[in-house]
C-alpha cells in the first residue's frame, strides 16, 4: 500500500493540471460515465464528518474520501478541514493508496471554480474580490489566475492578520497586486470576479453591492441552514451548480431563497457539466451576473487523485531508471 503525505501531494499537484482533469471529470459525469453515491454526513458538536465516493470509468479510478469540517479549529491553529482519501484496486476492491487529502481538497475545490470561471466570467475580468482568506481562499484565487489575467485583488477576512498575511503571501506567489480591505462590501463592489470561501451561516455578499457582469464563485458554507449570498444576489443571477440534487439538498444559498418563495428549483440554470460539454451556453453577454455554487463532488477528488498517482509513478519510474543507468 502506498501512502502519500500532505507534502507529497503538494509536490506532485499543480493547479493548471487540476483544472484540466476536473473539467474532464464533469464531462464524464454529464455523459453518465461516473458512479457517485450520495454523500453521507455525521454531525458532531463542533463540526461534521462526511464520506464521499466516486468511480470515474474513463479515468479508471475509484476513491472514497473521509473529511471533516470543524470551524472552531481556527482557535487551535488547526485547519478547519481535515481529510483522508482512499484509492481502490478496481478489480479486487483492495485499498492501494492512502493519501492525506487536506491540500488535495483545497486544490480540487479551487480547480472546479477555475473551470466555472473559465466558462462564466467575462473574458476581460481583471479585478477579484475575495471574502475568506484561509487555505481555500488561497487555492480559489490561484485557480482564477490560471484562467483569467488578474491585475488587482481585494481581500477581506474578519481576522485582520489573516487578510494581511494572505495579501503578502499570495501577491508573492501569483505576482498580483493584492490589497487587504476592512469590509466585505469593499472587496465586492468593484470586482469582476467574487470568491466567497467562508464558513459563515449568514450572507457575506449582498446583491446591491454587485456590478453588472460580475461572476461569483460561492464555495464556502454548504449546510442547508447556512449561506454566503443573500437572496437578492441569487435572484438576479444566472445560477449554475455542480449538481442539482446536491445543491437542493445541501446548499443554503439555493435552499433558503426557495423556502422564502423568491425562486423555484427552475431558477437553477444549469449544472457545470452541461456548460463544459457545450449542452448549454455559459455567459452570453457582458452584463449578466453569474453565480457558481459548489458543494463539492467526489468526482473532483477521484480525478485529482488520479493525476497525483500518475505523476508519482512517472517520477518513481524515472528515478529507478536513472539508478539503473548509473
Amino acid at each position: 500500500m502506498l501512502f502519500l503525505s500532505d507534502s507529497d501531494v503538494r509536490r506532485l499537484l499543480t493547479m493548471r493540471e487540476a483544472i484540466e482533469v476536473v473539467e474532464e471529470a464533469f464531462k464524464e459525469l454529464h455523459a453518465g460515465k461516473a458512479i457517485m453515491p450520495e454523500r453521507t454526513t455525521l454531525m458532531l458538536k463542533n463540526g461534521s464528518i462526511s464520506q464521499m465516493s466516486a468511480y470515474l470509468k474513463k479515468m479508471n479510478i475509484a476513491t472514497t474520501k473521509v473529511f471533516g469540517i470543524f470551524p472552531k479549529n481556527i482557535k487551535y491553529n488547526l485547519p478547519t478541514t481535515v481529510a483522508t482519501l482512499l484509492v481502490y484496486d478496481i478489480e479486487t476492491g483492495k485499498v492501494t493508496v492512502v493519501m492525506d487529502a487536506i491540500y488535495l481538497t483545497a486544490v480540487r475545490t479551487g480547480a472546479v471554480s477555475g473551470v466555472a470561471t473559465k466558462h462564466l466570467a467575462r473574458k476581460d475580468s481583471k479585478k477579484v474580490g475575495i471574502i475568506g482568506c484561509g487555505m481555500q481562499g488561497r487555492t480559489q484565487l490561484w485557480a482564477v489566475t490560471e484562467v483569467r489575467e488578474i491585475e488587482k485583488v481585494y481581500a477581506y477576512d474578519k481576522v485582520v492578520n489573516a487578510r494581511r498575511t494572505f495579501a503578502e503571501e499570495m501577491s508573492k506567489k501569483l505576482g498580483v497586486d493584492i490589497m487587504p480591505v476592512d469590509s466585505a462590501q469593499k472587496a465586492v463592489k468593484d470586482a469582476d470576479i467574487i470568491i466567497t470561501a467562508t464558513t459563515s451561516a449568514t450572507p457575506v455578499v449582498k446583491g446591491k453591492w454587485l456590478s453588472d457582469g460580475a461572476h461569483i464563485n460561492a464555495i464556502g458554507s454548504y449546510y442547508p441552514h447556512a449561506r454566503e449570498l443573500d437572496t437578492e444576489t441569487v435572484v438576479k443571477s444566472k445560477l449554475v451548480v455542480d449538481l442539482r440534487k446536491a445543491a437542493l439538498e445541501e446548499a443554503g444559498d439555493v435552499i433558503l431563497p426557495i423556502k422564502e418563495g423568491a425562486i423555484t428549483e427552475k431558477h437553477i440554470y444549469a449544472e457545470l457539466g452541461e456548460i463544459v460539454t457545450g449542452n448549454k451556453p455559459g455567459r452570453i453577454n457582458d452584463r449578466e451576473i453569474t453565480v457558481f455554487k459548489s458543494v463539492g463532488l467526489a468526482i473532483q477528488d477521484a480525478a485529482v487523485s488520479k493525476l497525483i498517482i500518475t505523476r508519482y509513478l512517472k517520477l518513481h519510474y524515472k528515478r529507478e531508471t536513472d539508478k539503473f543507468k548509473h
